[in-house]
């Protein structure tokens, strides 16, 4: 088990030396795929569904957590939160079929969830992305993704637990001190743009093609977008299409400002 090293001269990627485009299509991915032809994208980064019904899960809807900052005050952590939609997107995971046009369209693939699929044709390689949650908390405390460019397991600590998010790709471990400035989560699976930023860091380069299945709250897409990057996505679900279409036009108003 390899535990990524980041170089932070290269860091952060706003100058770029690539147009970015950026086209998420709101459809079922198999429409989108089939749109392209054999090796189209240089990489394909996606978040699937578990099949473990998250989407109904009580947690959803939980307005009272309570965090406490370093100053020693007391932040309701859900003060303004929305609850999610119970929704049913989570029935089941993506089946061999989606693989291979995965395979079809990508000349490598990073795809979280790989734990909760079967499917023949995947290689050894692996990236544990370590969340920092606290010990005696009901959540997972990491996350694998297959990575079909290395045949090891790669390490990413990066915070995101809760409340507790990242200070910065060059303090992964180290929390937020002011919690108004946490990436605010549009969707149960929501990942951090910086996860991203480190995936596109170690194994991305100017010109880079990449789909995103599975778009979700939107945060590769940004991160695709800093990087200069051709970036294409479905997102099936309208509420959440709708969201990440308004957290991609913040961003673009201001890329260099903490954006929701």
């Amino acid at each position: 088990m390899r535990e990524l090293n980041i170089n932070v001269k290269y860091y952060p990627p706003f100058l770029q030396t690539a147009v970015s485009t950026s086209t998420v299509f709101l459809e079922d991915c198999t429409q989108t795929m089939a749109r392209y032809p054999d090796g189209y994208f240089d990489l394909a980064v996606c978040d699937i569904p578990y099949g473990i019904n998250l989407g109904n899960m009580a947690f959803l809807k939980e307005t009272k957590t309570r965090t406490k900052q370093k100053n020693g005050t007391i932040l309701n952590a859900n003060k303004n939160k929305k609850v999610y939609t119970s929704k049913d997107w989570d029935l089941e995971a993506p089946t061999q079929e989606y693989f291979n046009e995965l395979k079809r369209v990508s000349k490598h693939q990073i795809i979280f969830g790989v734990e909760y699929v079967n499917w023949e044709g995947l290689g050894n390689g692996r990236i544990k992305w370590n969340k920092g949650v606290a010990e005696g908390m009901s959540f997972k405390p990491y996350e694998m993704a297959y990575c079909s460019i290395i045949d090891y397991e790669m390490e990413i600590n990066l915070l995101w637990a809760g409340m507790q998010q990242a200070k910065s790709i060059t303090e992964p471990m180290t929390s937020q001190g002011n919690k108004k400035l946490n990436e605010k989560r549009i969707h149960p699976c929501h990942k951090p743009i910086m996860l991203y930023d480190i995936i596109y860091q170690t194994f991305g380069f100017d010109g880079m093609k990449v789909i995103d299945t599975h778009l979700g709250g939107g945060s590769n897409r940004i991160s695709a977008d800093k990087f200069g990057f051709e970036f294409i996505a479905s997102e099936i679900d309208t509420e959440y299409y709708e969201k990440q279409e308004m957290r991609f036009s913040n961003y673009k108003k201001s890329p260099c400002l903490p954006f929701t």
